[in-house]
């Protein structure tokens, strides 16, 4: 579920009505949050992902690199995910859209999100590291990233972009050796 900030209660109801994870993602690190975001604090996010965590969910909580921030926020967005015991960490290349605040950015190389993809899984060696939005800047689908330390991924269209289907990623994901879990 990803219903944004909530309060206990409605954390125990979607508990009791069978959500198993809870999805609020942290998009940076706290220095360069206030960069990106302007209607809630890293503070609010945090109490979520706690919130979450205390009435027995499992989270999935992680951001977008290629806003501008540098290696210390990503590695700090590492730390915290780590910190906090996410399971479940969505990676995305923002993906620069004529219109929006951040058409400009000069899209990301493959080598910055496999560096980026490595050092999550370095910091947090028990969580799924999820690649999700830019892996179609990768000739290959994405193959590389899930040599780089990407063990799942979010399949299909993003909220802005198109994304690969279930059976393009299925096929990848075997030929790599891979078991996909059902």
């Amino acid at each position: 579920a990803s219903h944004g900030l909530l309060n206990e209660e409605k954390f125990v109801r979607l508990k009791e009505a069978g959500v198993s994870m809870y999805h609020e993602n942290i998009e940076t690190s706290k220095r360069n949050f206030p960069n990106v975001c302007t209607t809630h604090t890293y503070e609010d996010k945090i109490h979520e992902i706690k919130l979450a965590k205390k009435v027995g969910l499992r989270v999935c909580s992680g951001g977008i690199i290629g806003m501008g921030e540098t290696w210390d926020d990503r590695i700090d967005m590492a730390v915290s995910l780590s910190e906090l015991k996410v399971e479940s960490i969505p990676i995305n290349a923002l993906m620069p859209i004529k219109g929006t605040y951040y058409e400009d950015l000069k899209p990301l190389s493959e080598d910055d999100i496999l560096r980026t993809i490595a050092i999550f899984r370095y910091i947090n060696p028990d969580a799924y590291i999820r690649m999700a939005a830019g892996r179609n800047y990768f000739a290959d689908g994405g193959a590389k990233i899930f040599l780089s330390g990407a063990n799942a991924t979010i399949t299909g269209d993003m909220l802005t972009t198109i994304g690969s289907n279930t059976s393009q990623d299925k096929k990848m994901l075997t030929n790599l050796g891979f078991d996909i879990l059902k």
